[in-house]
């Protein structure tokens, strides 16, 4: 029984440790330049289209100002 419980723990633990955060880590902080630069480098298609949103969403959730 102490084993079971060791392992539900240990499964609940590594779920919450490997979910995404609300705002994700990102190389170019509230940069629209550096946003495309890494885009580009990436091999993004929609790279304009995709740092206008992120730079929103950013703004909305107060991270850039």
């Amino acid at each position: 029984m102490l084993l079971i419980r060791s392992l539900v723990a240990c499964a609940v633990v590594m779920t919450f440790a490997a979910a995404p955060t609300a705002v994700r880590a990102d190389s170019w902080g509230c940069s629209y330049e550096k946003c495309t630069a890494a885009c580009a480098k990436a091999g993004g298609k929609y790279c304009i289209t995709y740092c206008e949103k992120r730079l929103q969403d950013k703004r909305r959730d107060k991270i850039c100002k």
